[in-house]
């Protein structure tokens, strides 16, 4: 099933008021986000990239590489930042240093504290006065470690938490690739279809006394607010409908639907555009008196629909629409 809120997600695409869906990473924390997308889910939908990733799985959406972040394995934070760490210790406070070694003594330390003056050097760990012409002093560039004083030629790389702070070696990161979702032309069509038997069952109760409306939320007996597709009621005979669009419903759609009538007092009807229902369904909406409908290409709705074992083992209608663009 495409829910209310992700029909209007991707209703927002189909109609151009959003030409592609994009992620934004905040500079400060690295969360990935798909914003407008979130703005338009309903509660009960997965997270935004779930949906997104869901509906370009069935070809619904096409994908485009924008970026690649990383996830901590601790604590699940996106957008690690890279940097480097102390091989001892996993400290990140490490400060590329020029480090002096004097032969004489063997001590080692940072230039800094040998300088005694304007080209006048003294090693700190016997106190000789030393000179930089190389005759006693050897000098070269490392990575100290400011908080175990260890010093290194290179550091470790790795991938720092900017929420829980740990630091990882990149192989640990688990990489997620963000990128940019826009209607495949086959989805164009497939929404199309979605709407318009939507529009054919509103227009259906409109005709029968209702007053319906689509992408509706309406709150049931438990006070829960329930996204719906379609709802339609008749104040004159106490009567109400909640309509739910499908392509190929499976039983816990079904299910879903029957949940959701009981606590609206509502009569459930559910419509599929692609003209079938799995054995199950059909079986559960004999029982729970839950009226099926399928819709027709001409935009019209039929009572008459195709009862199969598994549906899944039949094209969706996004492959259909595909195999008929394709075809000479």
């Amino acid at each position: 099933m495409v829910s209310p809120g992700k029909l209007t997600a991707l209703t927002a695409l189909a109609d151009g008021s959003t030409p592609e869906y994009e992620p934004t990473i905040d500079p400060d924390t690295g969360a990935v986000s798909y914003p407008e997308v979130a703005r338009l889910l309903n509660d009960e939908d997965p997270t935004a990239f779930e949906a997104l990733e869901s509906l370009a799985r069935r070809d619904i959406l096409g994908k485009t590489f924008e970026e690649k972040v990383y996830v901590c394995p601790g604590c699940g934070a996106e957008g690690m930042q890279y940097t480097t760490a102390c091989p001892g210790c996993g400290s990140a406070y490490t400060i590329e240093t020029e480090l002096f070694e004097h032969l004489d003594c063997g001590h080692i330390a940072p230039r800094v504290e040998f300088e005694a003056g304007p080209n006048e050097f003294v090693c700190p760990g016997c106190e000789a006065t030393v000179d930089d012409s190389g005759e006693n002093i050897e000098h070269g560039m490392r990575h100290v470690c400011q908080d175990c004083d260890s010093y290194f030629e290179q550091p470790e790389h790795g991938l720092r938490c900017r929420e829980c702070t740990d630091i990882y070696v990149p192989s640990e990161g688990k990489e997620r690739v963000l990128c940019r979702y826009s209607l495949t032309d086959s989805g164009q069509r497939w929404v199309e279809t979605q709407l318009s038997a939507r529009e054919s069952v509103v227009e259906l109760l409109t005709d029968r006394g209702f007053d319906a409306s689509a992408n509706t939320t309406v709150q049931g007996d438990s006070g829960t607010e329930h996204p719906v597709h379609v709802y339609g009621e008749d104040e004159l005979l106490d009567s109400r409908i909640v309509v739910a669009i499908h392509e190929r419903p499976d039983r816990e759609d079904a299910a879903d639907l029957r949940d959701v009538a009981a606590d609206l007092d509502a009569r459930p009807m559910m419509v599929t555009t692609l003209g079938s229902v799995a054995t199950s369904v059909a079986s559960l909406a004999d029982r729970d008196d839950l009226r099926i409908l399928s819709a027709q290409t001409d935009g019209t709705l039929e009572r008459d629909y195709e009862v199969t074992d598994d549906p899944r083992t039949t094209q969706s209608l996004v492959q259909r629409i595909a195999s008929a663009v394709k075809q000479p």
